[in-house]
Parts: structure tokens; sequence; C-alpha cells
């Protein structure tokens, strides 16, 4: 019997009942006082990202039981190293059946092959560990595709529609967790849900994406800014205002001159113009500043600014060793 929470339930439901109103883009709304909530960053297939608040389920603070995460095969799909001297990225699937494994292997290899192809990550394919966790679920696909209401027993219990929005991919995190813990090393999980619809979801060092959309692979490059690098979401919610100390980002700040990434300034950057102090970021319209107009880290299917790049750059090769990349 599938172990799913009561939230998980009634929004499949709601959903059913509410599609015309869930095609426009979400907005951040504050909860109800006293109750459990958490952030989930939606993506959009025009590039842009907002921020929503969802109810915490206990699946995402609580270890799955033993009994419902099964020991996997971990495959290597790029081995460079001892994983104490590289970095490793882990990528798990959800609804993907036992005679389905290729068709996991060639989604993941996809998403890999898009990430190795952007920067910094080019710079350091060579010593990067990349394991595919085979996880096998009774059903093919993920909860509400086509449409609300179809349900499939998955392992990871992923679902599109999540919080009523149709591209969110939500899943189980105890358990994607318990399931990338079983390679020789965690730095960075992408899961990989079974669809063709474009969807996502950021969870801190996880993000999920859709396996066979072409689309969806720039959600984890994002996501990836956030674990790897700590940087700072660059877009915001208009009429917002932050009124906060400084930020502890190191492509976010208070500072109205930028002083932050001082070096930078003027500098050319790969995502266009120059670095300067672009007030916008962290959700705030106003208050915080951005070190340039439009990186990876405000909106997909741009490259990282000149800041987050050496961030990056420097969160990878500190995970490396024994080796030169050049």
């Amino acid at each position: 019997m599938r172990r799913r929470s009561i939230q998980r339930i009634g929004m499949a439901l709601l959903a059913a009942a509410a599609v015309s109103l869930t095609l426009s883009t979400p907005t951040a709304a504050k909860p109800d006082a006293g109750t459990p909530m958490q952030w989930r960053e939606v993506f959009s297939p025009d590039g842009t990202i907002t921020k929503m608040y969802l109810p915490r389920e206990q699946t995402a603070t609580q270890l799955a039981p033993a009994d419902v995460v099964a020991q996997a095969d971990v495959v290597t799909i790029q081995y460079s190293g001892l994983s104490s001297q590289r970095f490793d990225m882990v990528f798990i699937g959800d609804g993907y059946t036992a005679t389905e494994m290729d068709t996991l292997r060639k989604h993941a290899q996809a998403k890999w092959d898009e990430i190795a192809a952007s920067a910094p990550w080019n710079k350091y394919k060579s010593f990067i560990n990349v394991w595919l966790v085979n996880v096998i679920s009774n059903e093919s696909g993920v909860d509400n595709d086509p449409s609300p209401g179809v349900n499939r027993d998955t392992a990871l219990d992923m679902y599109l529609w999540c919080n009523n929005i149709e591209r969110l991919l939500c899943l189980n995190e105890a358990k994607a967790r318990q399931y990338a813990n079983q390679a020789p090393g965690v730095d960075a999980i992408v899961a990989v849900g079974n669809t063709a619809k474009y969807g996502g979801a950021g969870y801190r060092d996880l993000s999920t994406v859709s396996g066979a959309n072409v689309l969806s692979g720039q959600i984890a490059l994002h996501e990836l800014g956030h674990s790897v690098g700590g940087l700072a979401d660059e877009y915001y919610t208009p009429g917002t205002t932050y009124s906060g100390g400084e930020l502890l980002a190191p492509n976010a700040t208070t500072d109205s001159t930028g002083q932050k990434w001082a070096s930078y300034l003027g500098r050319s950057t790969p995502d266009g113009g120059v670095i300067g102090a672009y007030q916008g970021g962290e959700q705030y319209e106003y208050g915080i500043y951005r070190p340039s107009q439009d990186s990876l880290m405000r909106s997909l299917n741009k490259p990282f600014n000149l800041v987050g790049l050496d961030v990056m750059d420097r969160a990878i090769s500190a995970k490396i060793s024994g080796g030169s990349t050049g």
C-alpha cells in the first residue's frame, strides 16, 4: 500500500476541480500563522522563476521507514576518481519500471550532458563522478500526468500539480535522499521523473526535472547554483521591499554601490552588459541589489553572471584534488 500524505491527496482533488485557475504564474502567499511552511521554486517554460509557500509535509523532514526504501543498483555514468577527491553528482529516477531502466539512463545522460556543457561545469567535466541510482517503480509515469487525478504507484511518489501548480513537480524528499545516499558520494542530487510534460522543483541540494522534456534541464542548472555555490535568487516579486540586514549570499547585497563584488564592477559579464548593482533580488524588488541584469539565477536559459560563475568555479574545484583541471 502506498504511503501518501493527506495534503497530497487533497491537492490532487482540488486541482481536478480548479484546472482553469492554475495556469497563471504563481505568487508567494503569506501562510496562516502556525502552519509549517516551506519554499518551492516554480519554473515556467519562458524562463521566468517564482517562489511560493507550500505546506510542509512530514515526509520532507522525516526519514522513510527502512522497508520503504529498497536497495537499488548504482550505475556509473562517469567515473573520474575517488569520491574523496571528486565532485559527486547523483541522478535518481521515479516512475521508471524495471523494464525502463534504459530509458532512465537515457534521460539522466541527457541532463548530465546539458550540465556538463555549461560553464563552469564544462571546465571540470573530467573531474566529476556521475552516478545513477536505478530506482524501480511499480508503475510507469508520475501522478497527475496528463491530468489531475491520475495516480501511479511510484517509488518516490513524484507528482505534477503540486500545490495546484501544473508544472511544479514534487516528490517524497526523504525517500529521494535515502536512495541517493546509496551512491558512493553525494554532492548534488537530480531527481528525474518519467514524464514529457515540462516541470521541476528545487529542494536545497535536490532538484526535480522532467526526464523526457528537453527544456527541464535548465531547472537543474539553476538549482545547482543554490546547492553548490550558495547563490541567492536574483529575481523578485513586484512591490516588495527588503528592510533586513546584509545577506550572506555572494551575489546579493543591501549596498547600492555593489561593494560586495567591488573587484568585478564595470567588467563585462557572460549574461550581457557589465557588472554593477541592479536593484531587485532574493524575492524583493527594492532594498536588495544583484550584480547583473539577467543571469541564470534570475531566469532560465541564461549563463551565470561573472560573480556567480567565479563562485561556482571555486565551489566545484574545492571538491577536487589529485589532478589538474588545466
